[in-house]
């Protein structure tokens, strides 16, 4: 697959916003028990200036977007190859996490699986994609996504008794929230048919866009808490989100053509899997220190854990990420290789079957 720029760049950048949603970077003592004044306003700016949330929608269209790219021009043919590079790529480093996880004291529960319930989605779009491709193909991906948003607002407004039980959050259904992300997924498939046709912005325009997605991811935050109705709640209001979310990437990878992304950037952005997947397990890993205890750091503690998640991910994809990406492509290759083998002796058997007739 041809590398896009500026696709890595925007995963690390949503993977830390992800880490601040968790984290923040204020420990709430520091507040106090009621803060009055501007230690409100900065407390409550605070909580609703990180939508983590939000950022996960991003990871969903990106997901849908790199899955689909490949595939836009030709078909799926291959399913042990996709299924080996995709699920490994995705399913083995999740799998050494939770176990980190579970040595660093995270609780892990089929109730809360904490971020994990987004890789449980990913898996579910991984092994739904080659039944969907020939569906998106068929009907137009347009009318694919306006299908599942349906479905998804009908499955949603079904479970509003488990969208209150998490105060309006994504993440409401259990083993049941692929179904709400699915339209989200499919935006990125959607995207990566018709990215090519998004004019190149100007550097006043992108930024223009991009404060509007942070200002909307906000704004959708704020709802959520503030306003009492279920049509606040962010399984509808981040669904309409990856709708934004679709035109600003095609403008992001438009402006891209020829203005290349922070080297920076998007070497972090190869490693914000790791960010994601091993962020939870920052305090635990620390308390086992005997030089870093977080109940001395007082109100510097969560900017502690939020400097230590960058090197404890970037050990872990060292060490971990990046040998399973290499077996994911390995494998992949050697079940190509076995395809194009088969094809080769069928057809030499077809070559001389066809000889015989003719003797």
């Amino acid at each position: 697959m041809k590398r896009i720029q500026g696709i890595d760049s925007i995963r690390f950048i949503c993977a830390f916003i992800v880490v601040l949603f968790h984290f923040g970077l204020i420990k709430e003592t520091v507040f106090g028990a009621d803060p009055q004044g501007w230690l409100l306003w900065v407390k409550t700016g605070l909580t609703y200036v990180f939508n983590g949330p939000a950022a996960v929608i991003v990871f969903f269209v990106i997901s849908g977007f790199c899955i689909h790219f490949p595939f836009r021009n030709r078909p799926l043919r291959n399913l042990p190859s996709y299924f080996s590079r995709r699920l490994i790529r995705v399913g083995l480093p999740a799998l050494i996490a939770l176990y980190v996880w579970t040595q660093s004291g995270v609780k892990v529960t089929s109730e809360d699986p904490g971020i994990f319930w987004s890789v449980i989605c990913e898996v579910v779009y991984y092994l739904l994609y080659p039944i969907l491709l020939p569906i998106g193909l068929r009907t137009g991906w347009p009318v694919l996504v306006a299908i599942t948003q349906l479905a998804a607002f009908g499955f949603a407004a079904t479970h509003s008794a488990d969208i209150e039980h998490v105060t309006g959050g994504y993440p409401a259904f259990n083993w049941w929230n692929w179904v709400v992300g699915l339209p989200c997924w499919i935006t990125g498939c959607w995207l990566a048919e018709i990215f090519q046709e998004f004019p190149e912005p100007g550097t006043f325009t992108i930024w223009s866009c991009r404060g509007l997605v942070f200002t909307v991811s906000v704004a959708i935050q704020t709802a959520r808490f503030q306003i009492g109705s279920l049509w606040a709640a962010t399984p509808f209001t981040l669904n309409l989100f990856s709708l934004l979310v679709l035109g600003w990437l095609g403008l992001e990878i438009a402006y891209r053509r020829n203005q290349p992304a922070p080297a920076i950037l998007e070497w972090a952005g190869q490693r914000s899997y790791s960010l994601y997947l091993t962020h939870p397990a920052v305090p635990g890993l620390l308390s086992l220190t005997i030089w870093i205890q977080p109940s001395m750091l007082g109100g510097a503690e969560k900017m502690v854990f939020i400097v230590s998640s960058l090197p404890i991910a970037c050990a872990f994809y060292w060490l971990l990420e990046a040998p399973s990406h290499r077996l994911a492509v390995s494998l992949s290759k050697y079940f190509e290789g076995t395809k194009r083998g088969a094809r080769r002796i069928q057809g030499v058997r077809g070559v001389q079957e066809i000889q015989g007739e003719g003797i």
